[in-house]
């Protein structure tokens, strides 16, 4: 909690440059990979330790799963006033390394009104299965894959909604189908 409410008092710190995410489905969003304040930093290293993904596999049933040390789309995030991210699904494979993604993590720094919620779809994008409130220093976690949809669709109705995300992956066999 100590690390999260650290995170959280410093999250606009720090030298790094902010990318804009205005595109078909996402409004007045931003996301940062590097550069974040000291304390930032730590939260999502502690994040990405060894000791987390031994956590996390076991939690899951996800075996030997690997950070992201590019933190490609992760990172510090943030939705202002206003602004949304369509319901869709994420890339599968890194770009550069061609890794299968498997897992998010989201961590919340703030607490949300229900703008805010984090809405995860059934697989025929039919019906939302579940809603997640945003609350400080709450992470879910959840499998990506081609039909893992998931996004907050509202417009953003409180100043902000800040997030540290976090993507493991995991080294397919050759030959193998990926989800």
């Amino acid at each position: 909690t100590e690390m999260a409410r650290a995170a959280a008092e410093h999250f606009h710190e720090g030298t790094g440059e902010w990318i804009k995410r205005h595109h078909l489905y996402s409004r007045n969003k931003q996301t940062r990979t590097s550069g974040l304040s000291e304390q930032t930093e730590a939260a999502l290293q502690a994040l990405e330790c060894p000791g987390m993904l031994a956590y996390i596999s076991a939690l899951t049933g996800i075996a030997n799963l690997h950070r992201d040390p590019m933190r490609f789309g992760g990172g510090q995030h943030v939705t202002t006033r206003g602004g949304r991210l369509g319901i869709h699904a994420d890339f599968t494979h890194h770009p550069q390394t061609e890794m299968r993604r498997a897992l998010n993590l989201l961590l919340y720094l703030c607490d949300g009104d229900e703008s805010a919620m984090l809405e995860l779809w059934s697989p025929d994008m039919k019906e939302v299965k579940q809603k997640v409130a945003t609350r400080f220093n709450r992470a879910i976690i959840f499998k990506t894959g081609v039909t893992s949809y998931h996004g907050h669709p509202w417009p953003l109705q409180q100043d902000q909604r800040l997030s540290l995300a976090v993507y493991y992956y995991v080294q397919d066999a050759p030959g193998t189908a990926s989800e």
